[in-house]
């Protein structure tokens, strides 16, 4: 008897929860044996130990049996008497009083033990329940096209998916709307061999929706977290089954973990959750709350954070080396040797700021952490030194090329870039221009910085060397991967193929943290945020940058010892990084910054000499009731060991004068 009230008031329960929820295996992407394993558990091996150990000799066995008795039948009153309308005390003072009550009944009545026996065969009717008229017997059937499930792959093609973060596609056009092909050859590449979605927009700005909407092709709501629980219809876990997957999500878990880990002890047992869950199903309510959540997602209830801080999970991996994901990939694609075809994912926080690394891939220190131009999440109206910002962002933009030109040869190495899809794609954007409240915030001034982003795909039926003008959604993404593989999605997206016919789009929408912001499809906003740039730097060279009103004069030599001496001093900052410079190394000193002293009134035109090579035009601004100063200059102005580093004025008439170093 011990052994069928276990069934009935204990691990039934808990497998019927989990049963007429199949999303919680789907999550998971348990497999038939897992899910089949787990109620064999449940229903047979459970009640046969609790039966066996009711069933021993003499008087241990007898007291053993009336004490599973009375925690099983109390467990299966508790479990009905829970739902009445009392306090959460009454019931468990009743479910006692009924334990104590089927103890008795049992030891005294013959009949109550003989009738019992029937209970033997409850394992038996409940799996016929389990695998016949449940969702998760529906899985162990046929797993069909229910939620989270793999999906037929009829011309399954190697994928290659790269996400970069706070891109605007201004920063790779001219004014016109053309590709600076020879400033980013790795990006010319892509619309040579594939088509250029020059009109896409991101319909989330936040990337916890932004890659959610990528991923599924259906627009997020936005209370759900970005991982596999709360997204089970998702492009991993469709290809899950066709695909070899590596993975790289940075902030996102929408790749089950049983899919994705990628570090030992990363995936969280079955048995943990089960354990949670039965928690909720047989706990006292007060005891219940010290649990972690069930209806907030499917899985990995000890997992998944409760409260997702995507702002906290980007300071964290924005402190790393950002380059290392980006290496990975390329050594990985490199590496590749299996039968799967491969889906290859990385969502890489580059060009994100903080913006320290050079086109080549070097890196230079951040002596000034922050932009100074930058104020509480926006820019001040210091046009030139917001202009510097926009400079060290090109010039980080460059790195991406670098790296995904890096990717394209690891591709062709592998023999897998011919029949490969490439997508490149951007989350958002980011707004750099004076006067902006927020520099990430989509408003209706700053649609060309946050909603404009680069799409690149290169695959198989796509027109080679084609743009493509048509108004192209994130959401549109995942319906033609799985166009190009021949692949029915089993769920309904909410985009559509960039292999057809879009439907009729006269506007679209961005959804921001200060809610939506819908515009027209022509694309005018880029077009004006690429003009201005091209203001800026009008050969897009990020290098050229220098006051509107200053001397062409970066480039030239100039003999300091033949200078006149200027009525400013200045200081530098991090003189030491001058002294021992290797030209080869990782690290080069570029970015240089000071401080004036003496009758500086913060319109000056300074000119930075490095080993009597002007390398850069700049201007102070005031900081701290002082004038400092900003400027990048090309790395091959450095040698090797100790560098000469001069700050000069340009005085009336363009007359150089030395400013003596403090």
């Amino acid at each position: 008897m011990a052994a069928g009230l276990t069934v009935l008031g204990i691990t039934w329960p808990v497998l019927q929860l989990l049963a007429e929820n199949a999303e919680f295996f789907l999550a998971r992407n348990s497999t038939r044996l897992e899910i089949v394993l787990l109620t064999l558990a449940l229903l047979v091996m459970v009640p046969t130990v609790i039966g066996a150990l009711a069933a021993l000799p003499g008087r241990a066995g007898r007291v053993l049996g009336a004490g599973l008795i009375f925690l099983t039948s109390t467990t299966l009153a508790h479990l009905y008497l829970n739902r009445l309308p009392v306090p959460w005390w009454v019931a468990a003072v009743l479910a006692v009083v009924s334990g104590i009550a089927v103890v008795l009944i049992f030891q005294r009545w013959a009949a109550v033990r003989f009738i019992g026996r029937y209970l033997l065969a409850a394992p038996l009717v409940l799996l016929g329940v389990l695998f016949f008229l449940t969702p998760a017997g529906d899985l162990v059937r046929d797993r069909g096209a229910a939620a989270g499930s793999p999906v037929v792959v009829d011309d399954p093609k190697p994928i290659v998916m790269i996400v970069f973060d706070e891109f605007p596609v201004a920063s790779i056009m001219d004014g016109e709307g053309n590709l600076r092909a020879e400033r980013y050859p790795g990006f010319a590449r892509l619309v040579q061999d594939g088509v250029w979605y020059r009109n896409a927009i991101t319909v989330e700005q936040q990337t916890e929706h932004s890659i959610p909407a990528m991923i599924t092709g259906i627009v997020p709501d936005q209370s759900l977290t970005p991982f596999a629980g709360h997204y089970p219809d998702n492009l991993f876990t469709a290809l899950s089954a066709a695909y070899l997957l590596r993975v790289n999500e940075t902030i996102t878990g929408l790749c089950p973990a049983r899919l994705c880990a990628t570090e030992p002890g990363s995936v969280v047992p079955l048995t943990d959750d089960v354990l949670v869950v039965a928690g909720h199903v047989l706990l006292p309510r007060p005891l219940v709350e010290t649990l972690p959540p069930i209806d907030q997602t499917w899985g990995d209830f000890t997992y998944v954070p409760d409260d997702f801080d995507v702002v906290a999970e980007f300071q964290e991996r924005l402190q790393t080396d950002r380059r290392e994901d980006l290496t990975a990939l390329v050594e990985d694609i490199a590496g590749y040797d299996a039968d799967q075809p491969p889906f290859f994912f990385l969502h890489a926080l580059v060009p994100h700021h903080p913006w320290q690394y050079l086109p080549d891939g070097r890196e230079y220190p951040l002596i000034v952490q922050l932009n100074p131009a930058s104020y509480q999440g926006g820019w001040i109206d210091d046009e030139f030194l917001v202009a510097q910002g926009m400079q060290r962002h090109l010039l980080q933009v460059g790195y991406v090329d670098h790296a995904l030109t890096q990717v394209i040869t690891a591709l062709e190495g592998a023999g897998l870039y011919e029949e490969a899809i490439v997508v490149v794609v951007a989350d958002h954007g980011i707004a750099i221009k004076p006067g902006v409240e927020h520099q990430r915030r989509i408003t209706e001034t700053t649609i060309g910085e946050i909603a404009a982003i680069p799409l690149f795909i290169k695959a198989p039926g796509l027109e080679a060397g084609t743009i493509d003008d048509r108004r192209a959604l994130t959401i549109d993404i995942a319906p033609t991967i799985a166009d190009v593989i021949d692949a029915t999605l089993g769920w309904e997206v909410d985009g559509a193929s960039l292999l057809g016919q879009l439907p009729t789009r006269t506007e679209t929408t961005t959804v921001g943290p200060d809610g939506t912001v819908t515009f027209g499809v022509d694309g005018v906003e880029k077009f004006e945020v690429a003009t201005r740039i091209e203001d800026l730097f009008p050969d897009g060279d990020p290098w050229s940058l220098r006051p509107s009103d200053s001397p062409d004069i970066v480039g030239e030599r100039v003999t300091i010892s033949t200078l006149e001496d200027s009525d400013l001093t200045v200081r530098l900052r991090s003189t030491e990084l001058y002294q021992n410079v290797d030209t080869t190394g990782d690290m080069i000193p570029v970015r240089l910054s000071g401080t004036l002293y003496g009758p500086a009134h913060g319109d000056e035109l300074l000119v930075v000499s490095v080993n009597g090579v002007i390398g850069a035009i700049t201007m102070p601004y005031e900081e701290d009731g002082a004038y400092s100063f900003l400027a990048m200059v090309r790395p091959g102005l450095f040698i090797d060991g100790s560098n000469q580093i001069d700050i000069l004025e340009i005085g009336p008439d363009s007359v150089l004068l030395h400013i003596e170093p403090t």
